[in-house]
């Protein structure tokens, strides 16, 4: 019998533009996924990649993506997980409140000039105002803060002398056969109003092995 490992997209969003203010959905992009042994994102091997990519509602829990392991020829255990994504997001509110209209998609970039970007051939370049880039979202046990609020660069990977790039990544993620895991994207209170308009701060990111 074939063994798959598999990968699903799950959001828990309960964010709050006032008091017991939802997003209704948040919709994203994810076209790839690589995996390292190495804590530092070092050699990443493909898991899967998609061609066409539509934008996901990530409420829905889609499938993202199912890489064949009948050979076991993923078996082991990665200390970073990559995500080719769109750095547009695109969330919907459920009521009237706080520059934000009940039933209307705002388009929110998440890759701003303050961020670095890294590809997977380890070439860095500054987030520009493009209206539809590919970032790299960076998984790793080396890095240290999932704190979107603290100079998170989400979008390169940490080294041996900064573990602040990247995302905390709690434990290993171990293949053996039929795998499967989850990327959360948790947008707790990172809805806002404020400046005048209906945007979302970065949400925070994370990994659940199933």
């Amino acid at each position: 019998m074939m063994k798959r490992i598999g990968l699903s997209l799950l959001v828990f969003i309960t964010s709050y533009l006032q008091a017991g203010v939802d997003p209704m959905e948040l919709r994203a992009q994810v076209s790839a996924m690589y995996m390292s042994k190495s804590p530092y994102c070092d050699s990443p091997v493909l898991v899967f990649s998609k061609d066409y990519v539509i934008q996901y509602n990530v409420f829905g829990f889609p499938v993202l993506g199912v890489a064949d392991n009948g050979n076991h020829i993923l078996d082991g255990t990665y200390s970073c997980l990559i995500f080719e994504l769109s750095e547009r997001f695109t969330f919907t509110t459920g009521v009237i409140a706080s520059n934000c209209t009940a039933g209307t998609r705002y388009d929110v970039d998440v890759c701003t000039a303050s961020h670095l970007k890294t590809q997977v051939d380890g070439a860095t370049y500054n987030c520009s105002g493009a209206a539809k880039e590919t970032v790299f979202l960076y998984l790793s046990t080396a890095s240290n803060s999932n704190d979107p609020d603290v100079a998170l660069q989400p979008f390169t990977p940490p080294t041996r002398s900064d573990a602040s790039k990247g995302i905390k990544l709690d434990t290993p993620f171990s293949i053996y056969g039929n795998t499967y895991g989850r990327l959360i994207i948790n947008g707790n209170n990172r809805v806002t109003g404020a400046s005048g308009r209906c945007s979302m701060e970065m949400p925070r990111f994370s990994f659940v092995k199933e």
